[in-house]
């Protein structure tokens, strides 16, 4: 497992050949780690909350575990949470060893041929690049045969010196949310969150992460008391920000741009290892969180064209 580094007088990134596992990401203005992180390299081994993991083929969960190939035959897939194929299922993309190779000084590429998963061969590769405070991250896949393929990345961000994200001030462009059933897994069911149940789910304005945790609603129940939404965008403008993140001092500063249709939204809710961070605290409900760009959540049950040869996907992290 080792450890690469790419960085300018403002940003420095840094990430593992395991699960392409992104570790750093550092304002040095603040000197604050936009991600978090584990103490222990070796976490990452189990990774139980996928910390900054590259998740694949297919990022959410999938449910009934299946898809039909090009020629309609029914592919099973592995059961990782429960009746659901979570992240890729038990050999996801996160606990994969990356082949690393640096392309420019400001830039890396990580390759990956997946042969033995139950998706039809694909080929791989990420490239990691700085420039300025942004860091670029390309996905791409290519394969003979048309086949799934959904990537993302699992970072968790906290902003500031809090050990939760309760009072960062969030904001996203326009977005339905796609509602879930009791097994977390998204329906075909949407809400503009235009009613009283589901307007604290709404940060199409800024606001406080606190204003749509512990609610007591059935939503927020099935959430934990957090969130752990879709969030589909109605405006598909690559150059509009998707999501920005502020700490509660207005310090430090994320905003993210994604030519992905939808973006999963999860505040940590549901906490099983007592794993320790690298600023010394446990990882503690609420620690942090994630934006998962990618397509809309259980999209081979809902979408008629789902299978591809050619993928590609591209995030934009904006570090101020």
């Amino acid at each position: 497992m080792e450890s690469y580094q790419i960085e300018n007088d403002q940003v420095l990134i840094e990430f593992l050949d395991y699960g392409g596992i992104i570790t750093k990401m550092i304002n040095k203005k603040t000197g604050q780690n936009y991600v978090l992180a584990y103490e222990n390299k070796s976490d990452y081994q189990a990774n139980p909350y996928f910390f900054g993991a590259t998740i694949g083929r297919n990022a959410g969960r999938t449910f009934p575990p299946f898809y039909k190939n090009v020629r309609g035959q029914k592919i099973e897939l592995d059961r990782n949470e429960g009746n659901v194929h979570l992240h890729g299922g038990k050999n996801g993309f996160h606990q994969v060893q990356w082949q690393v190779e640096q392309v420019t000084e400001d830039s890396y590429q990580l390759t990956y041929e997946d042969l033995g998963s139950p998706y039809e061969p694909m080929k791989i590769v990420l490239a990691y690049r700085l420039v300025d405070n942004n860091f670029y991250m390309y996905m791409k896949g290519q394969a003979n045969k048309p086949t799934i393929c959904n990537l993302t990345n699992h970072s968790y961000f906290n902003l500031g010196t809090e050990t939760t994200v309760e009072q960062h001030l969030l904001q996203t462009a326009p977005a339905t949310i796609q509602l879930i059933d009791e097994q977390f897994v998204p329906t075909k069911h949407y809400s503009a969150m235009d009613t009283p149940e589901y307007a604290p789910f709404d940060f199409s304005r800024e606001k406080e992460i606190q204003a749509a945790l512990n609610l007591n609603t059935s939503l927020s129940k099935i959430c934990a008391d957090g969130i752990d939404l879709a969030y589909c965008f109605t405006e598909a403008a690559e150059k509009i920000a998707k999501i920005q993140l502020t700490d509660p001092q207005r310090e430090n500063k994320l905003t993210i741009y994604s030519d992905q249709e939808a973006c999963i939204l999860y505040t940590l809710n549901k906490l099983s290892d007592k794993v320790k961070l690298e600023n010394g605290f446990m990882v503690e409900k609420y620690g942090g969180v994630t934006f998962e760009m990618q397509r809309r959540p259980n999209y081979v049950h809902t979408d008629a064209d789902y299978l591809v040869t050619d993928y590609e996907a591209c995030t934009i992290y904006e570090i101020d």
